[in-house]
């Protein structure tokens, strides 16, 4: 076999034009499959982030109507639910020990009819009450001032936290620590300024995402133990869940919801992450749809290399046929001149894929640094090319191999 490789790489670099002509095919067909793999994962790693994982790994848990998983229960507009407890600590125990969660934080969450306002100026916002630990579970950096405290917990103090959009706005050239402002009719000092989260909320359409991607929704945060201060009594507490990896948040999030629902008697509605399974199905469906066309149209480069592999083989079948009469002659098998063609294929169309795979990679990287755009390397898409590289020598060198190794010796050695 070593052999036979060292005459295949032989016979390459002494016909090096048209070697390389031959491969051609293959590196322009592994070089795409490379490139549109690796960019189509690179994209849907960061669709995943921004439509199923929130950007931070995090899934909020929350109430729907069982069957519905687009609009969540909303207090304000449907009225109080009976059979939705307080969260235990015995379900945010259970929740924290599954395997991929991080952590787990509660929260009221409300997105309507809530107004913060400093002088003439007055904003609608999402308002969050929250735990403690919120901030850090939803990945949020204290931008100036502080966060909350156990003693604002304690005392029910009227405190409040800005995302940094709302900070601007309500206070364009000062600084909003330590001033006041009004939430739905009640003051508030704000104590802190975090780093603001997109407004998904507002997405309806492509155009909306393009915008709203690079634009911070307006957020405010209180105690949870001062929301019924701005909330109601009758609000129902929802769940923010941070993974340590996106690949799992449909599975644990699923998990953690049926923790959830073992404490929920309303036979209507149960907690669930919302339309993440849909958006996650529909984004694996639509990615692979997208590979398996981009790779198919790909492939065709790989097949027309195969097709040209096989006529320089059977090329090099002709031009050789004194030298297979000869080595037949002196009593070579037929397998050993089947062998010595059809690895000399092989090597061929590998290094095709080499190249190939050398290319795409450059490539990919070079797309993705023009486009702004996130690539991944799958290390599964370059060993699959490679391999199939291999198998088209295989296939297409394999009748060029039987013919050479078929020719009848005192024939081949008259061949003029």
């Amino acid at each position: 076999m070593i052999e036979n490789i060292r005459l295949s790489i032989k016979g390459i670099i002494s016909h090096k034009m048209r070697s390389v002509l031959t491969m051609l095919g293959i590196i322009i067909g592994i070089a795409s499959i490379i490139t549109i793999v690796s960019i189509i994962q690179g994209a849907t790693s960061s669709l995943k982030n921004d439509f199923v994982g929130d950007s931070s790994n995090t899934v909020t848990l929350g109430v729907y109507a069982r069957g519905d998983s687009y609009s969540p229960y909303n207090v304000y507009t449907e009225g109080a639910l009976d059979g939705f407890p307080s969260i235990s600590d015995d379900s945010m125990e259970k929740i924290s020990q599954l395997e991929g969660v991080v952590s787990a934080s509660k929260m009221y969450y409300n997105e309507y009819n809530f107004n913060v306002s400093r002088n003439e100026k007055s904003e609608e916002c999402s308002t969050y009450g929250v735990e403690k630990d919120f901030f850090g579970t939803k990945g949020l950096d204290l931008v100036s001032g502080r966060l909350f405290d156990d003693h604002d917990f304690e005392k029910k103090h009227n405190v409040i936290v800005l995302s940094s959009e709302l900070a601007s706005t309500l206070f364009p050239n000062e600084n909003s620590v330590g001033k006041t402002v009004v939430l739905n009719e009640e003051m508030f000092v704000v104590v802190g300024v975090v780093t603001a989260e997109k407004d998904y909320a507002k997405i309806e359409d492509m155009n909306d995402y393009i915008s709203q991607m690079g634009f911070a929704s307006p957020g405010v945060y209180v105690p949870m133990t001062s929301w019924n201060v701005v909330g109601g009594y009758d609000d129902i507490e929802q769940l923010v869940v941070k993974f340590d990896n996106i690949d799992n948040i449909v599975d644990v999030a699923t998990k953690a919801a049926a923790v959830l629902n073992e404490q929920v008697w309303n036979a209507d509605y149960e907690y669930k992450a919302g339309s993440l399974n849909e958006s996650a199905n529909e984004l694996q469906t639509i990615t692979q749809i997208a590979t398996l066309l981009l790779v198919g149209i790909a492939s065709i480069s790989l097949f027309v290399g195969g097709i040209g592999v096989m006529n320089i083989m059977l090329v090099s079948v002709t031009e050789r046929t004194k030298e297979i009469g000869l080595k037949k002659a002196l009593g070579a098998k037929r397998r050993v001149i089947l062998s010595q063609f059809l690895t000399e294929s092989v090597v061929l169309t590998s290094l095709g894929g080499f190249l190939g795979v050398i290319i795409g990679i450059a490539l990919a990287y070079l797309i993705g640094l023009i486009a702004g755009m996130d690539v991944i390397i799958s290390s599964t898409a370059i060993l699959v090319s490679v391999g199939f590289s291999m198998f088209v020598g295989i296939v297409f060198g394999l009748v060029p191999s039987i013919r050479a190794s078929k020719l009848d010796p005192i024939e081949a050695l008259r061949y003029e």
